[in-house]
């Protein structure tokens, strides 16, 4: 190492030559980073969508669901799954264990769904398994008019798809909302039984009918002559010209459109999308990954731009979401906050340094960011808010240990050693404990890698960042600054200089902390004690913010399942009654299924005819004329606007989250009755209303509805010849329809549906239902009856067992683990709950797995420092000393973020940890000037002054431009990051006073001691 640094200083032009390279290799990676807004998660999940038509929840949670759910729970690395069952639709979702390979996981999910497939009812289709559940759509474009049908518009998406997906950067486009219409057979029955067919009858015709087999060839002299035979429908008019009967007594032929009504038309029960209140399609875009979506946005724009102006006027083409917006302004804010802490770190060293020294020391910030980013782009680590917030945290530590060497070069030089010789032996004289404090700062930050879950995906990036930019900040202080001071520093003039008052104050207080050591350290820690027991538990507790978006999304859920049209005309009410709040810019909703997945944390789209989905863009306005002050408040209004304005149906209404999405406070009540679960779930959930703080308290389980049943005499149908098959299958054609061709059209294909038009009980009981045995007809009410019974609107399982969850939101002001002990502690030992089992899944929950987890990883990055500690001081007792600067500055940590009324997030928990690396290092310092001064002839006391005199400077600069450099950060605004900012400026600012006093008082109490321990022992074995 020194004959490295030695070289390097001689070679000093090669050495700045050799900077200015890396520079400029720095500055080409960070235009090549791809840029994100967020980190990319990787979650081991699947869902597994399985439609089964015609289905009462009951029979596709007992015929799909279970089979599904059980196959999926034997898988290896099974953590638990969860089913829904709707109205003739199954969805399974099955997460793994972290840990778990996800390329084998989400294999073994599609083997085990193909081999479950043939234990499934025949009228099952296909099950769809998704195993990208954190795909995000980057861009979706709403597509629009008053006078335009889905039909229309979904024309106008193609031609923007297929220019849009010519883009570089673009992996695919898709529509949603595009209704494909079908060809309708509608039935009429009285005619149909006349000729004494069925619906399955004409069922088969058509498929029969519409129809296209090779049919050879015939050999001639000349060759093979293909023969073809026209088959398929090539017209509206040859469909209703297919001949469906002939009588034997007058050979009359009877044609489909006899007894049909024949006519294209949208399909029923189909989801579909609006926009501001007018029919939309969706135009859904996805990005490759590690691309800069900011460039590829541009494109993208001028595409749009070039394609809308071939299209009709009053189509409106509106952005629901744009990503490359959004990853541009907050990279940009973040680049503003970390030039503003450059900036201002740079002020700070110039105001405590001479110019010269101050050039030296503020290079090592940009070209310890520059090789920064050259590791990022070799690493893929891109830039998005996580990978800056930890450039931004690490800024103050990218000087330390240029102005600690600076610092030790100038000393020497004014000592009159020549300026290549002080840089050489300065640096070589600071090398070993600057090492070790890089060492323990890197063990500080090493830990945090290892935080599991999607949690420590997302955070992930902060200690890569920091780590890169420590030990680039050492090579830089280790190479590049002694080479630098070569050239720019000369002796300075202090005759004549004044000792400054802050110096003078923690020299006095010093000297006084050492005449009353037991009293200072006593002082000390009951501080500590008292913040601990009084300030910490009247913080709130976070896991996550809510993202700083202007979107909020409102799921909407009406009382009548199975009916879509229901749930359309609740979703047009919602969007009357907000159409007259100023704050909200534009709404577009989705009925019959979530919106496209659009942010990190949402969950995928579900189908079901009873629920909605609404994204709302939303302006505040300016600060001094606002009805609202946070996005919160506009949430829990517009919340409680829904719930007195619209009596029908459920409303949730809901901000982007940063953790997992929806209810904060969530309660699983399992068991093996239906109506035990039900009864307790309506008790719980009415006494958690009454509970101040909650607000939308529901669960996901309706009150049953009627429903109607055909009750069959087995003994009479048998006798006449009907079937089971007979009575569902027909019933199943006649009421939910069947697909039983494809008419193409202009390169189009419909579908052929045949259904009945009946909407009277009495249809249905007249039905005749032809027997496949016997050819007769029978209609249903000479063997069966139609009566009422009542119907679970859903089936929901956790874990293979039947689960209703409980969900309540928290009104803002209010703290959410609070909420969970009082439900907990007080309400639930209150009330009967009997034969179930309630398990609690909220934000307090995830609270202690992961803040119980970072607490262990922060004991691992101690213990790790401890270690490096001991082996450079060889002492067991004097490392303690240097630590104890970690538990003492959690005074500041504690304290400045209840002045700062901010929560004890997870992120104020990294910025605790990262001040453990910070507050070590210049206790390293400290404590190894101190043992130089005592070797050379000090006795302890005077050690400790002399140490701190000649280590003011370091330590106030170091703490000074740290603490600069956060403040862009603590000023931002960001929910995410201002807790961490605030944690880490007050925790350094009274680490520094425990370095400057508490720790040599404590040093000097500790050695003292031993000092006469020893002399003790000497005098006792003499």
């Amino acid at each position: 190492m020194s004959s490295l640094i030695k070289v390097l200083i001689q070679k000093r032009r090669v050495t700045l030559f050799l900077s200015v390279i890396i520079a400029v290799m720095g500055a080409l990676s960070y235009h090549l980073l791809p840029r994100q807004e967020s980190p990319d998660v990787a979650a081991p999940y699947a869902m597994v969508v399985t439609p089964y038509p015609g289905a009462s929840p009951k029979d596709v949670n007992d015929l799909v669901s279970k089979k599904i759910e059980d196959k999926l729970a034997q898988l290896e690395g099974c953590k638990e799954t969860e089913s829904i069952s709707n109205d003739s639709v199954s969805i399974v979702v099955i997460s793994f264990f972290n840990g778990t390979n996800n390329d084998k996981a989400m294999q073994d999910v599609r083997n085990a769904v193909a081999d479950v497939s043939s234990e499934l009812p025949k009228g099952c289709l296909p099950s769809e398994v998704n195993t990208d559940l954190v795909k995000t759509a980057g861009i979706i474009i709403s597509l629009s008019g008053e006078k335009y049908s889905y039909e229309q518009l979904a024309s106008f998406g193609k031609q923007f798809k297929d220019k849009l997906m010519d883009i570089d950067g673009i992996s695919k486009f898709t529509i949603e909302g595009e209704l494909k219409k079908q060809l309708k057979v509608k039935i009429d029955m009285a005619k149909m039984n006349q000729l004494g067919i069925s619906f399955e009858d004409i069922y088969n015709i058509l498929r029969s009918q519409n129809i296209e087999i090779p049919s050879g060839s015939i050999k001639t002299e000349s060759g093979k002559i293909k023969v073809k035979t026209s088959g398929i429908y090539t017209s509206l008019q040859d469909v209703k010209d297919t001949i469906i009967g002939i009588s034997p007594q007058t050979g009359v032929v009877t044609k489909l459109s006899d007894i049909a009504h024949i006519v294209m038309e949208n399909p029923e029960d189909v989801q579909k999308y609006k926009q501001n209140g007018k029919n939309a399609v969706l135009l859904t875009g996805f990005f490759q990954k590690g691309k800069n979506v900011v460039i590829i946005g541009k494109d993208v724009r001028k595409a749009i731009d070039n394609v809308k102006s071939t299209l009709p006027e009053d189509l409106i083409v509106e952005e629901v979401v744009y990503q490359p917006d959004s990853v541009s302004k907050s990279t940009n804010d973040f680049m503003i906050n970390l030039v503003e802490g450059i900036i201002l770190v740079i002020i700070v060293v110039f105001l405590g340094m001479g110019m010269r020294n101050a050039v030296v020391v503020s290079a090592a910030i940009p070209m310890s960011i520059l090789m920064t980013f050259i590791v990022m782009y070799a690493m893929k680590i891109y830039i998005h808010q996580m990978s800056l917030t930890a450039l931004i945290v690490a800024l103050g530590v990218l000087v330390d240990n240029a102005i600690v060497i600076s610092d030790t070069i100038q000393v020497r030089i004014d000592g009159g050693e020549e300026r290549i010789e002080a840089s050489f032996k300065g640096t070589s004289m600071s090398a070993v404990p600057i090492f070790t404090a890089t060492l323990t700062t890197v063990a500080a930050f090493s830990p945090l890698l290892g935080i599991p879950g999607a949690a420590g995906d997302f955070l992930k990036s902060i200690p890569q960042v920091l780590i890169i930019s420590i030990i680039a900040a050492y090579i830089v202080s280790m190479f590049i600054t002694p080479a630098m001071a070569t050239i720019f520093f000369k002796k300075s003039n202090k005759k004549n200089e004044k000792e400054g008052w802050l110096r003078v104050f923690f020299k006095n207080l010093l000297v006084i902390g050492l005449k009353r050591k037991i009293t200072v350290t006593s002082v000390t820690f009951i501080t500590l004690i008292l913040v601990i027991q009084f300030v910490m538990p009247v913080l709130p507790q976070e896991f996550f913010p809510f993202a700083d978006k202007n979107i909020l999304y409102i799921d909407i859920t009406s009382e009548k399942s199975g009916d879509i049209e229901t749930t359309e005309k609740l979703t047009d009410q919602v969007v009357n009654l907000l159409s007259k709040e100023k704050e909200i810019t534009s709404y577009t909703v989705s009925i019959g299924t979530g919106m496209p997945k659009f942010y990190v944390t949402l969950n995928p789209p579900t189908p079901s005819n009873d629920f909605a989905q609404m994204v709302c863009k939303f302006d505040l306005g300016d600060e001094k004329d606002r009805k609202f002050n946070t996005n919160s408040e506009l949430s829990s209004h517009i919340q409680t606007l829904l719930d007195e304005n619209i009596p029908s149906g459920n409303f949730s209404v809901q901000l982007l989250a940063l953790a997992e999405p929806g209810a904060k406070i969530r309660l699983n009540v399992s068991g093996e009755s239906v109506e035990r679960i039900k009864e307790v779930s309506d008790l719980i959930r009415n006494e958690i209303k009454k509970i101040e703080g909650t607000t939308n308290v529901r669960h996901n389980m309706n009150d049953k509805t009627l429903q109607y049943l055909v009750k069959i005499d087995g003994n009479k149908a048998t006798n006449l010849g009907i079937s089971k098959y007979d009575i569902q299958r027909q019933v199943n054609i006649a009421l939910y329809g069947a697909e039983a061709s494809v008419y193409r059209k202009d390169g189009k294909e419909y579908d052929i549906l045949v259904k009945s038009p009946m909407n009277k009980i009495e249809d249905l009981e007249n039905l005749q239902i032809k027997s496949s045995i016997t050819g007769k007809k029978v209609p249903i009410k000479q063997y069966g009856q139609v009566t009422y019974e009542s119907k679970l609107d859903q089936v929901n399982r956790f874990k293979r067992k039947l689960t209703i969850q409980i969900k309540s939101d928290v009104l803002p002001g209010y703290n959410s683990s609070e909420i969970a002990n009082i439900i907990e502690t007080e309400l639930l030992p209150k009330l009967d709950i009997s034969g179930v089992n309630i398990q609690f899944k909220g934000e307090r929950e995830d609270i202690a797995d992961t803040f119980g987890n970072v607490i262990l990883l922060a004991g691992l990055a101690i213990f790790l420092i401890y270690v490096i500690l001991f082996i450079q001081f060889d002492s067991f007792i004097q490392p303690i000393v240097i630590m104890m600067t970690v538990p003492l500055s959690l005074i500041g940590c504690i304290i400045g973020l209840y002045l700062f009324n901010q929560p004890l997030s997870l992120t104020a928990f990294l910025g605790i940890i990262a001040l453990i690396g910070l507050v070590v290092k210049n206790g390293i310092l400290l404590i190894e000037y101190i043992n130089d001064a005592r070797k050379g002839g000090y006795d302890i006391d005077h050690a400790c002054i002399d140490s701190v005199d000649k280590r003011f400077n370091a330590i106030v600069l170091s703490a000074a431009t740290t603490i600069m450099g956060l403040v862009p950060l603590a000023l931002s605004g960001s929910s995410l990051f201002a807790p961490m900012a605030v944690s880490l400026m007050a925790g350094l600012i009274v680490s520094t006073f425990l370095t400057m006093v508490v720790i040599p008082v404590i040093y000097s109490l500790i050695e003292t001691f031993l000092e006469k321990v020893n002399n003790r022992r000497k005098e006792a074995s003499l």
